[in-house]
């Protein structure tokens, strides 16, 4: 082989490789905005998940719902369901 058909493998390679990074980040972005529609839908509809939220962005303001937490129905309570911050996870 040539040095411009090895080029061009390379650069096809290359493509290939950008193109996948792309779908899977369009992937990854996709799943969070699911999670945060799911968490704004949950708190909407529950006042304990409303004081809930409300007491840990009264200790960690900058967290939010849905990218930094999840919180889940547990039958009349509401509870982390996961957590995703540095910050200490609340009782």
């Amino acid at each position: 082989m040539d040095n411009l058909t090895i080029s061009a493998v390379i650069i096809a390679i290359i493509l290939i490789i950008i193109v996948f990074m792309l779908m899977k980040q369009k992937a990854s972005a996709n799943k969070k905005i699911v999670t945060m529609t799911q968490q704004f839908t949950l708190v909407m509809h529950n006042e304990k998940a409303v004081a809930y939220c409300k007491s840990i962005h009264d200790k960690y303001p900058g967290l939010c719902a849905g990218i930094d937490f999840t919180l889940k129905e547990d039958g009349d309570n509401v509870a982390i369901e996961e957590w995703n911050s540095e910050h200490p996870r609340p009782d």
